[in-house]
Order: C-alpha cells, then sequence, then structure tokens
C-alpha cells in the first residue's frame, strides 16, 4: 500500500501562514477540542498533562470512554478508538508478550530476571506482567522522570498487589542509571525516543543503555516510524512540555545502526497493524 508523503520535522516546526487553509482548517480542528472536545476526559487529560504524557497514556491504556454527559462519552470513545491510539494499545499488548516471554526464557535458564523500565509512565504493562510472573524469580525497578507517573504506578502496583521498586529518575542521567543496583538483565524503553527530536541524544542513550546492562542481556525498546496523523497532531495537541506534539519519525533502519553500533546485536521487531508502533529486542551477548 502505497503511503501518502508526510511533511519532516522542520517542516513541522515551522508556523503556516495564517491565511494557508490548513491554518483555518487546523485553527478550527483545535478550538472545537478546546470547547465541546473537553466534554470528554481523555481531551481534558490531554490538554492539562499533554497528549504524549504517561498519564494520557494511561488512560488510553485502560480504553473506559469517560466525561460529561452521553456527549462527553460519545466523543471520548471517538478519540480513544483513533487509528494512533488503537495502535498504542497494540504495542503496549505486544510489549507485554514480549517482556513475560523474556522473562519465562531466563526462568527456564534458571536465571533471576532483574528488571529496569527507565520511562515506565503509568507502569501498566510491567506491572500487568508482573502479577502473572512468580515474583521470587523477578526485581524491577520501574522509573520515570515525572513524579504524576510515578505516583499513578505506586497506585496501580498497590492495586494489583505487586511489589517492585517505583521511583523517580532520568533515563539519560548516568548518574540516576548508575544507581541501579543489582545491575539489570533487562531492559525496556518504551514510548520513550519516540517523543524527542534529538537524534544524538536517542544515539547516546544506547550506549547508555549497553554499558549498564548485564551480560548476556536484553532490551525491549519501541520504535515508531510512521503516523497517518502526523501533521494533525502536529498543530493541534500539545506535548507534556506544553509546547506543540511533534513527533520525529525514525525508520527502524536508523535506531537498528545506532544500537549496532553501542554493541547490541540479534534484532526482532514486532510491529501493530497498521505499521505505526514496533517492538524491538535486542542483545548484548
Amino acid at each position: 500500500m502505497t503511503r501518502q508523503p508526510l511533511p519532516t520535522y522542520e517542516q513541522l516546526t515551522r508556523p503556516l501562514p495564517f491565511w494557508h487553509p490548513k491554518a483555518v482548517y487546523y485553527g478550527t480542528f483545535r478550538w472545537l477540542l478546546k470547547t465541546i472536545g473537553c466534554l470528554s476526559n481523555g481531551i481534558q487529560i490531554g490538554f492539562k498533562y499533554g497528549f504524549d504524557s504517561g498519564v494520557m497514556l494511561e488512560y488510553v491504556y485502560r480504553n473506559q470512554p469517560s466525561g460529561r454527559t452521553f456527549l462527553g462519552r460519545a466523543i471520548d470513545r471517538i478519540f480513544l478508538d483513533s487509528q494512533g491510539w488503537r495502535g498504542i494499545r497494540q504495542r503496549g499488548e505486544i510489549l507485554k508478550r514480549v517482556l513475560l516471554a523474556e522473562i519465562k526464557a531466563n526462568q527456564q535458564r534458571d536465571i533471576s530476571t532483574v528488571l529496569l523500565d527507565v520511562a515506565c509512565g503509568g507502569g501498566r504493562y510491567d506491572l500487568e506482567v508482573l502479577r502473572v510472573c512468580h515474583q521470587d524469580h523477578v526485581t524491577a525497578t520501574l522509573r520515570d522522570y515525572r513524579p504524576e507517573n510515578v505516583e499513578k504506578a505506586r497506585q496501580l502496583a498497590s492495586k494489583l498487589e505487586v511489589v517492585a521498586t517505583i521511583e523517580q529518575g532520568d533515563a539519560f542521567s548516568d548518574a540516576d542509571l548508575n544507581r541501579v543496583d543489582p545491575r539489570p538483565n533487562l531492559i525496556v524503553v518504551s514510548g520513550l525516543h519516540e517523543i524527542l527530536p534529538d537524534n544524538e541524544l536517542i544515539r547516546q542513550h544506547f550506549q547508555q543503555l549497553y554499558r549498564i546492562l548485564q551480560s548476556p542481556g536484553t532490551l525491549i525498546f519501541t520504535i515508531q516510524p510512521y503516523h497517518p496523523q502526523l501533521e494533525l497532531i502536529a498543530r493541534v495537541l500539545p506535548s507534556h512540555t506544553g509546547s506543540a506534539w511533534i513527533m520525529r519519525l525514525r525508520p527502524f533502519e536508523l535506531t537498528r545502526q545506532w544500537a549496532e553500533a553501542a554493541g547490541f546485536t540479534d534484532f526482532q521487531v514486532q510491529m501493530d497493524q497498521f505499521d505505526i508502533f514496533g517492538v524491538v529486542t535486542a542483545r548484548k551477548l
């Protein structure tokens, strides 16, 4: 299937002229979302915390429409059924399957799993997997930079009766990464690289993760090579920083080059049905 060419990250950072038809369209769309759209609890969360925030993703994963009045709930259902959010939920299911398979493979080899998620958001995919594992064989540390995500993850861990260390931490800080003890043999990076535009930061991150990962060990990370609503999102929705949510799409080949240069090998990729999001496993031998 031929895809329509998408604007580049650099093009999306430039504002449209006020007279441009797209500027009128996206301006009207934004106004509708901030007025009638805010009857939807999901859209309210997006404008409060950012549509790429951990709080937003936790709401999307739960997939239970809510809002003020029947109209608000109907809008919320449409919002949650957008192709991007459906892809996110599929990515979450793929991630849980891959994570569980890695933990079970370690158990079969009589290896205890030491899990580190460097940016867990609300922590749902980790905690739902940990709930079905024999926790005697798993030590888990879940981190996130934002305190509201840490609190959400702690609440969910308590609800699911899962034991894990859940703490605030910077995924890109050598000092914070060095504090992880014992060193992980399984690292998860989900939904983090996709929301950051700085290629050099991501390239260096693979080197940081390789350094702290035990040998042998496994890295699970996510990719986003495509998004059909790329321009609408950039022109209409705010990110967790409060600025426009402008995504830099990266082909798997590029992120694979960075990971290989850091030392990783044996890559396996699973994509959602829309080919928007993917889950990648890579090994440190």
